[in-house]
């Protein structure tokens, strides 16, 4: 049942009238516009996130045309790169996130070299600017080192084309900074957001700046591309200091509930009146990939085997099973969807399952499939919608906040592919 309803999201995207109605629907139905719009060359609103799905389905059926498709979506994202104001580096919304939807349909095959040798280039002068301005920082907006938008988020691309001599260099310059960023155990953190760098959505709790815990936007991406570098053989001076000084104050910054270890989305500078080094005292993140105990969990995991760390391993169990045991009413989760939804949530309780061999992940995936599928609205644009504040209904194409990323986690529940895609969201 997941791969064929994966599959009949995918079925409907590839449709380019259907596209079109779900973008329409979207830009009327949301409550954000234009935060909220199709962007035709980011992976998380537009094509290349397409394509990327795409690319899993051919893993899948290799016969069955996905690759056409998937060409097809990055041929459009390409001819959608506007000639002036062109997009930055970023992973979600800029060029690494195209060469991600490229590498992903190459597969190792020869495939987009032309392409890839482009968005290699273009990648250069970017991130050598984000990496000089890091570099000098104390104190920085998190899109200078996140998954979203920063470092972090081009790294995981690098990652995968160290094939390429300047890409293999730049990678290594992306890794020796935020090993320097990340090894620093000053007060405040190098990392930490000062008060006139915090995102409009933050300012009111945070109104003196704050150390981000998010896997999406804080100090858990760069966490965890350098545990994956490192459990992948790359040798960065620094490295697993970066990493041990990172894994280790998400585990002081850890707050106990009724069910087990949790997190806030980020810990207030100065630490509040009330609040204790542990976060006691803050109100914990959604159990999501972008903010909350999965995400940080994942990233602990990857640490604790990067470093053969028993500490950093438990904790990231724990705080798993206490996310499994909290009612689903205490999750936070109102959306299907992978980036803050159920769809993320279940493909990483799926990636503990096979990484521990533990039955309570294993069924606690497949009980949080069943959730997505009677999420499942065959009558709607794509099969499922975003479900913004207020029970606000989108049909959103989107990787990130819409239909495609179900089809992907649904997909890897109901198949034994590899989900190489994961990589894009820091999670293997």
């Amino acid at each position: 049942m997941a791969v064929e309803v994966a599959g009949t999201i995918a079925s409907r995207l590839a449709h380019l009238p259907t596209l079109e109605r779900a973008v329409a629907a979207m830009v009327e139905q949301s409550s954000f516009p234009p935060s909220v719009g199709w962007r035709p060359t980011s992976v998380a609103a537009g094509l290349p996130g397409m394509a990327v799905v795409f690319a899993a389905f051919d893993v899948h059926e290799p016969e069955a045309g996905w690759d056409r498709l998937g060409h097809r979506a990055l041929s459009q994202a390409v001819a959608a790169m506007p000639e002036r104001a062109e997009p930055g580096a970023s992973l979600f919304a800029g060029w690494a996130g195209v060469g991600f939807a490229a590498t992903s349909l190459a597969r190792g095959r020869g495939r987009y070299t032309r392409l890839l040798h482009t968005v290699d280039t273009k990648l250069q002068a970017r991130t050598r600017n984000a990496i000089r301005r890091l570099d000098a920082a104390h104190g920085c907006g998190v899109s200078e080192f996140d998954v979203i938008s920063g470092l972090a988020g081009v790294g995981a691309y690098l990652l995968r084309r160290r094939e390429s001599a300047e890409s293999a260099d730049l990678l290594g310059e992306v890794l020796r900074c935020l090993s320097e960023l990340l090894a620093d155990e000053g007060e405040p953190r190098r990392w930490h957001t000062p008060a006139d760098l915090v995102g409009h959505a933050m300012t009111g709790a945070y109104p003196d700046g704050n150390h981000n815990c998010g896997l999406a936007h804080g100090v858990t991406g760069p966490l965890a591309l350098l545990a994956i570098a490192l459990r992948e053989g790359l040798k960065v001076e620094r490295a697993e200091q970066a990493v041990d000084v990172a894994a280790e104050w998400l585990a002081d910054h850890a707050m106990a509930d009724g069910w087990g270890p949790n997190w806030p989305n980020a810990v207030p500078l100065p630490p509040r009146p009330g609040s204790r080094p542990d976060g006691t005292g803050l109100a914990h993140g959604r159990a999501t990939w972008c903010y909350g105990a999965p995400g940080i969990a994942r990233a602990l995991w990857l640490a604790g085997t990067a470093l053969d760390a028993d500490r950093y391993r438990h904790l990231a169990v724990e705080a798993m099973l206490a996310v499994l045991a909290r009612p689903a009413a205490q999750r936070g989760i109102t959306s299907p969807t992978f980036c803050h939804g159920t769809a993320g949530l279940a493909h990483i309780t799926r990636r503990f399952a096979v990484d521990t061999g533990r039955s309570e992940f294993a069924a606690g995936a497949e009980e949080l499939v069943r959730e997505l599928l009677a999420a499942y609205e065959p009558d709607s644009v794509l099969g499922y919608r975003n479900v913004e504040p207020g029970d606000v209904r989108v049909d959103n194409p989107g990787l990130l906040d819409g239909a495609p990323g179900v089809a992907l986690a649904l997909l890897a529940a109901g198949t034994d592919d590899e989900p190489a895609w994961d990589r894009l969201f820091l999670l293997s």
